[in-house]
This record gives structure tokens, C-alpha cells and sequence, in this order.
């Protein structure tokens, strides 16, 4: 049985139990040459015994790479070897792929609730959010940005919160380029920067917006894999202006992402996007979704292998969705940080449409 949350994705198995029963479960991803990961994995390695060629058939070419790379490794006779002062493996968190990050705190009993990267901390333990620990709500009392601590306390209200932010994202390298659905489709390296300028208290029960309290945090930036396309004018054609253009691009890109985990293994909370109307490296509407880990997990390359089939459903989850101007489980995306705005679902199902009409 399938209880089934507002989430575009319950609510697309929902219409579609097939899709749910019937196909091929979504591929797992994982990139084992991922520096972020590898890295501590080697040093780890080296410390408990020389690494040498012998060790490519376990570790795999790219470990013996990074090797010759990383500061702390010494090149001996024997293979290459510690020569740090630590112990290597203490350093590696279980939960992230960072290494900094913070501590969530109970300020009433002390205890260690979890740990947030920073590339996420300051839009879900922000001074004032509502988080969530085994099903009960704490609300933030303090952000401590030295100490790198949230104190939170237990929370019985009513509304949940939801972080404004301002993101931008540049095109470091194009990897792969391939024309598909009638535009040029690229998968590679990109540059994301975000800060936190506020968050928005919203109703449980209604939904309502409550109140919008600004926020002053540091910015962040990180470097990950990222898909992007650039829909031309024939794609466009009765959306050109604005506002229906964002809102169409915006829309599109919340529904590709809320149907990205139906091809990956992933959550909707590993994945971001960003979506303009003028981007200065493209110099033209574009739309981006990109991994939400440093250095890239796959994620979104899988998404480019998958493009058709991808499109595809989004397309179909925009069109079967009984709901007039977009909801939570369509184009409504509860980590956006524009807060929703603006939306235009029905921009978003034309511009997807053409896209299919030139598979």
C-alpha cells in the first residue's frame, strides 16, 4: 500500500500506477572517481598500508591518480605512504561529501541531533527555521557561524519555514553537447553561488504566507556537474514576454527536477536548478539542473543519457495534473528559493510539448 503525499512525484504514481509497478526501477548512481569522495578514501587507505599498482584491481586507476596528487602521500619504494600526523579516516564525515559542516544541537539537553553541510545549512538551519529530527519540529535559536553550531529548541507551532535565496550559476566546462528535442542539450562543470537573504513562515493547514523575515548570511559556492539547454524562439513562441517567459522557465525546471528521481536514484532535495530569461554566458533564456553536492554525484548526467524519456514524463505529470495555474504536486517546489514566484504551468507544458514534437 501507498499512502501518497502532495509531492509531484507520489501524485504522478498516483495517475500513473504503472509507472510505479511496472518499469524499470531508477538507476543508482554512483561516481566512485568523485575527488570529494575519493580523496579521503585514498589517504585512508595509505595510512593503514602502502598503496602501489596492485591495489587498481580494488581502488580502481583513479585512486592511484589522486595519489601522486594529494600533499599528504609520500612516493616510497613499497608504494606510496602517509605522511600526515592524524589519522586520516577521522576526518571523513558518514553524511556529507564536505567536510564542513555543522553541528544541530538540542539547546535544552545538549545532545547532538545531526550535522548539516554548509552548502545547506544556511537555508535549513538558518537563525529562525523549523527543522525537523524523527518527526519532531525544532525551531533554530542561534546560528553560531564561528562555533559552526545550530542551537535548536522543541517547536508546537503551526507553520513551517521556507528559505529566500539568490542563486546564480556559471558554466565553468561543457563536457558533452548533443542536439536532442530540437535544441542543443550540455552536461558539464558549473559554478554555483547562493546566499540566503531570507525565509518565509508559512501556514500547515492553509499554506498561507505568514510573514517574510530577511535574513543577512555569508555567501556560498560550489562546484558541480549541472545539465542546461537554451529553448530558441520556435520553442518560445506566444511565451516571449515577461513575466509569462520566467514563469514558464521557472515552472519547467521545477517539474524536471521534481521527475529526475523517477530515472535516478536520488531525492528532489540532491538535485537544484536554476532558470532565467537572460543568462550572461548563454546570452539567452535558459534553464539549468545541477547535482546539490559538491563536485557532482551523476546525478544530472544520468539526466542527460535519459533526456527524452525524462522530458517525456515531466511533460505528462504537467498535463495530467488537474490543477488550473500549478501546485505543490506539479510546478510548486517546497526548496525554491524564489518562494514560488514566479509560476507559469501551463508556459511550462507548451514549452516541454515542442520540445517532444522534434523527438
Amino acid at each position: 500500500m501507498l499512502v501518497a503525499s502532495e509531492d509531484a512525484l507520489d501524485q504522478y504514481f498516483m495517475r500513473e500506477p504503472r509507472a510505479l509497478l511496472g518499469r524499470r526501477v531508477e538507476a543508482a548512481i554512483l561516481d566512485h572517481e568523485n575527488p570529494r569522495v575519493l580523496d579521503g578514501h585514498v589517504l585512508a587507505a595509505a595510512f593503514e598500508a602502502p598503496l602501489d599498482d596492485a591495489d587498481r584491481t580494488v581502488l580502481g586507476d583513479a585512486a592511484l591518480e589522486r595519489a601522486a596528487e594529494l600533499p599528504e602521500l609520500r612516493r616510497t619504494k613499497v608504494g606510496y605512504v602517509w605522511a600526515g600526523r592524524d589519522y586520516p579516516a577521522a576526518r571523513i564525515s558518514l553524511r556529507s561529501t564536505s567536510p564542513e559542516s555543522f553541528q544541530i544541537v538540542d539547546g535544552s539537553s545538549g545532545a547532538m541531533l545531526g550535522i548539516s553541510e554548509e552548502a545547506r545549512a544556511y537555508s535549513t538551519i538558518h537563525e529562525g527555521a523549523i527543522y525537523l529530527h524523527l518527526g519532531e519540529s525544532y525551531r533554530v535559536r542561534e546560528l553560531d557561524l564561528v562555533a559552526r553550531t545550530a542551537v535548536v529548541e522543541p517547536f508546537s507551532g503551526d507553520y513551517y519555514t521556507q528559505a529566500k535565496k539568490e542563486t546564480t550559476t556559471a558554466i565553468v566546462q561543457p563536457l558533452r553537447e548533443e542536439p536532442r528535442l530540437g535544441l542543443q542539450l550540455f552536461f558539464g562543470r558549473v559554478v554555483v553561488t547562493e546566499q540566503v537573504v531570507g525565509y518565509q513562515k508559512k501556514s500547515i493547514q492553509t499554506q498561507e504566507s505568514i510573514e517574510l523575515v530577511a535574513l543577512d548570511l555569508p555567501q556560498t559556492e560550489f562546484e558541480t556537474e549541472a545539465i542546461w539547454f537554451m529553448p530558441g524562439p520556435r520553442m518560445l513562441k506566444g511565451l516571449e514576454e515577461m513575466p509569462r517567459l520566467l514563469g514558464s522557465l521557472h515552472a519547467a525546471e521545477h517539474s524536471l527536477i521534481a521527475l529526475l528521481p523517477l530515472w535516478a536514484m536520488c531525492d528532489r532535495w540532491d538535485i537544484g536548478g536554476l532558470s532565467t530569461n537572460l543568462h550572461f554566458q548563454t546570452g539567452g533564456p535558459t534553464i539549468f539542473v545541477y547535482d546539490g553536492h559538491s563536485g557532482g554525484v551523476g546525478i544530472t548526467e544520468r539526466g542527460f543519457d535519459a533526456f527524452e524519456g525524462w522530458v517525456g514524463d515531466t511533460a505528462k505529470l504537467l498535463d495530467g495534473c488537474p490543477c488550473e495555474r500549478g501546485c505543490p504536486s506539479c510546478v510548486q517546489s517546497p526548496k525554491c528559493g524564489n518562494l514560488n514566484e514566479p509560476l507559469d504551468k501551463a508556459g511550462a507544458l507548451a514549452l516541454l510539448g515542442r520540445m517532444l514534437e522534434q523527438a
